[in-house]
């Protein structure tokens, strides 16, 4: 395997704004070009590159070294990454929501691209990233990354509202056909829901349950890679496999056969 990624759950407090961290090792063989089709799970990444060698981004038709703190925001489309060398990352998988009431920064300000978060956040980001730098394990990394964001939390007034928990009750839904219940849940009208979710987030409500269903599709593909796919189909809540292709060929740029076989060329960080 060319990926060696490790995952680390946030402490509770953190949990409402963070999904997960994680420590990655990217073209461990050191290929001399090696690349991935990062597929969409509706998160955003903060990727700290701990060495000189960097990964690099597709920029206007060309490749771009992607800055030491790179923050990519929600796709809804795969999108290339190349590395040329062994690249060695910490990464904060950031809710989309939660971004805002960390930073007071919106996820929709990182739609569709990614961005120099040092330029975004500032003197206070740079000195928690020179740590990071400096740290000699994991361990102390993570304790560096929860310090850096509980500090923010305390500066940071913003209350968690009707969009995060709207959020969160689609990345856990059980039934993704029910989008239309969740504004009665929040206590909003959907429209108001629509337009908050897009200021806020950088897409619809429904775009979103599109993503977080599939999440679950390839949930149940990685867990056992002998299910058919109308069985996958059935068990995700589509109502026949003709929706299920249509809607995942719509998002993953290809259907789920050609996926299936082509596996080794995508990063999938589906939530845990």
């Amino acid at each position: 395997m060319s990926i060696h990624i490790t995952e680390y759950r946030p402490i509770e407090y953190l949990q409402p704004y963070v999904e997960l961290f994680w420590k990655g090792d990217f073209n461990v063989t050191r290929m001399a070009e090696f690349r991935q089709q990062v597929v969409p799970n509706g998160f955003l990444e903060l990727i700290i590159h701990l060495s000189e060698q960097h990964c690099d981004l597709p920029y206007d038709g060309n490749w771009s070294k992607s800055p030491d703190y790179t923050i990519i925001g929600l796709y809804t489309k795969p999108y290339e990454v190349r590395f040329c060398d062994l690249v060695n990352t910490f990464g904060i998988r950031f809710k989309p929501e939660g971004i805002y009431n960390l930073f007071g920064v919106p996820a929709s300000l990182f739609s569709e691209s990614y961005d120099d978060m040092e330029q975004v956040l500032g003197p206070s980001f740079r000195e928690y990233c020179s740590k990071m730098m400096e740290a000699s394990n994991c361990d102390e990394m993570l304790k560096l990354t929860e310090n850096y964001l509980l500090n923010q939390l305390e500066r940071n007034t913003s209350e968690l509202t009707y969009v995060n928990y709207a959020a969160e009750m689609i990345r856990k839904s059980e039934d993704f056909n029910k989008i239309e219940e969740i504004p009665g849940k929040v206590y909003v009208s959907l429209r108001q829901l629509e337009r908050e979710f897009k200021n806020k987030i950088g897409t619809t409500p429904k775009r979103y349950m599109r993503i977080a269903r599939l999440n679950e599709v390839h949930k149940k593909l990685e867990s056992n890679q002998e299910l058919e796919l109308t069985q996958v189909a059935f068990d995700c809540g589509y109502a026949d496999q003709a929706h299920f292709i249509r809607d995942f060929k719509s998002i993953m740029g290809v259907n789920p056969t050609l996926f299936i076989k082509k596996r080794d060329q995508f990063i999938v960080n589906h939530p845990t």
